[in-house]
């Protein structure tokens, strides 16, 4: 009886569905995982958001306007399921969650290698928090995923020293693409020389993409020469 209570108390539970979890992977269950709002495989490579039969490679916003990384890679569109995850990872002090998206970002990237020939980069890069908002949060969790993918792919990281967010900017969700614009606008920069010429940002979420607009300027200005954005979720309406 003791033996039963205690594997039942210790036994690890889903986020989502709050059923006991008897695999290897201790956040979310089997069906739970399946039923992940993955994004689909006809993407456009340049923005992740879906193409229309019409379309192939890239969708028509990014041919006329083509943003200033050159790939980007999501695991999942924001729906419901993985607007909760990722909220309690960063707002509910459930850091132990960078696990599990370092691990579902990690078999994105291995499939593009496998079906696509994609070129890994030279170096990771995590999007930096402000030193207020990291003092508040504790933990940056764009960091910890970009720790746990250059373990996971050999791939160097670059110190958080070198790149910093210099303004405590406003969050992104509640304003319009104007704001948003404005608001990043000058929000980085480069602290120390950063010799690779191909790297990879890390983050949670790509809405508009303005944040990484703004980063990918700073970055440019610094020398780097292509950049691409590995992410966990992707917004696919505004």
């Amino acid at each position: 009886m003791i033996r039963k209570l205690s594997m039942t108390l210790l036994q690890p539970r889903c986020y989502l569905c709050d059923m006991p979890i008897d695999n290897l992977q201790p956040f979310l269950c089997l069906l739970c995982q399946q039923e992940l709002p993955y994004l689909p495989v006809s993407s456009c490579y340049r923005c992740a958001l879906p193409l229309t039969v019409y379309q192939q490679g890239q969708c028509h916003e990014c041919i006329n306007q083509e943003p200033p990384w050159q790939r980007l890679i999501a695991c999942m569109s924001y729906s419901l399921e993985c607007q909760y995850l990722i909220k309690q990872y960063k707002f509910s002090q459930q850091p132990q969650l960078h696990l599990l998206f370092s691990q579902l970002i990690s078999r994105s990237i291995s499939n593009k290698v496998i079906q696509h020939n994609y070129c890994l980069p030279e170096a990771l890069l995590s999007i930096p928090l402000h030193k207020k908002r990291l003092a508040k949060r504790g933990y940056n969790q764009a960091h910890l995923l970009a720790l746990d993918l250059a373990k996971q792919l050999q791939i160097p990281i670059i110190a958080e020293k070198k790149f910093i967010r210099t303004k405590n900017t406003k969050a992104q969700a509640k304003q319009t693409a104007a704001e948003r614009s404005n608001n990043m606008h000058n929000a980085f920069k480069v602290t120390q020389p950063i010799t690779v010429k191909h790297i990879a940002i890390i983050d949670d979420v790509v809405t508009t993409g303005e944040t990484m607009k703004a980063a990918c300027q700073a970055l440019f200005t610094a020398g780097v020469e292509r950049i691409d954005i590995w992410c966990i979720a992707r917004t696919l309406a505004d």
